[in-house]
């Protein structure tokens, strides 16, 4: 019987989702949803995953986004068992599936756990924040979106990669937010109320998740023993950054105002 649900979000081919859902392993006790997010993709993926039992291919090939995939197959998931939302461009190492289960056993005040998710660039992409960002540097992010060219020009220096780390932050501690690839949703965190209804497509899912564990009186949980290799490719291909600075300004103008009124 599957202990966890891995929501996978793919868009345009399903070659690394497979290589996701093999890195799981065979034997993990994990149930597999995948939601299709571009057309053509929901033929390759039931073609591809005809003989796994364990994937459920859903179609959403109008493109709701990353956490709007979630927030609409959430009726298909089983959120008494943990849920984990991600990128199609992970692989995950050896025992992560066990891994995370006894991290949800061992911090029972989470709602969020942070694996180690490795990027492109060598480092670890958790725990990304360890206090909420403030209106003043959203406003200044938005500012700088507000002109794809200008944003395309900086995301080239950093090749499209995610260059920011933070480090010293010891196993278990507590963070506001971890790294919006991997999100892994234990059963308290939809049990006291936790929330999925993001209104925007891309960006912004770790400032959602942890004002939402913040609201609910739950912690974020950095848990570097379970590991994840992120190719980094899925969103910021070099011919989609400009549509990408486009949908990054509008989440970072939203989440500057919602800064404001948080008082962060």
């Amino acid at each position: 019987m599957s202990a966890l649900t891995w929501v996978v979000v793919s868009y345009g081919g399903v070659d690394d989702a497979t290589r996701l859902v093999a890195s799981l392993g065979a034997d993990a006790p994990v149930d597999v949803v995948l939601c299709a997010n571009k057309p053509g993709d929901t033929e390759a993926a039931t073609a591809a995953f005809a003989g796994d039992p364990r994937v459920r291919v859903l179609s959403f090939e109008d493109n709701p986004g990353y956490l709007p995939a979630l927030h609409r197959a959430l009726p298909e998931v089983d959120t008494s068992r943990p849920v984990v939302l991600s990128n199609c461009d992970l692989v995950a190492d050896p025992g992560t599936v066990d891994g995370l289960l006894g991290a949800v056993e061992a911090h029972p005040d989470a709602g969020w756990l942070a694996p180690s998710v490795i990027g492109s660039l060598g480092t670890d992409q958790n725990p990304n924040l360890l206090a909420p960002p403030t209106a003043r540097w959203l406003r200044a992010l938005a500012a700088v979106h507000r002109f794809p060219a200008v944003a395309d020009l900086l995301l080239l220096r950093r090749e499209g990669h995610s260059s920011r780390t933070v480090t010293g932050v010891e196993p278990g501690a507590a963070v506001f937010a971890g790294h919006g690839s991997c999100v892994v949703l234990t059963p308290a965190y939809f049990a006291a109320g936790g929330r999925t209804d993001y209104p925007f497509a891309l960006f912004g899912e770790e400032l959602w998740f942890g004002r939402e564990c913040a609201r609910l009186g739950l912690t974020v949980r950095y848990v570097p023993e379970v590991v994840l290799r992120h190719a980094e490719h899925a969103a910021t291909g070099r011919r989609r950054r400009g549509a990408v600075a486009r949908q990054k300004y509008e989440g970072l103008r939203y989440w500057s105002r919602q800064a404001r009124d948080a008082g962060w």
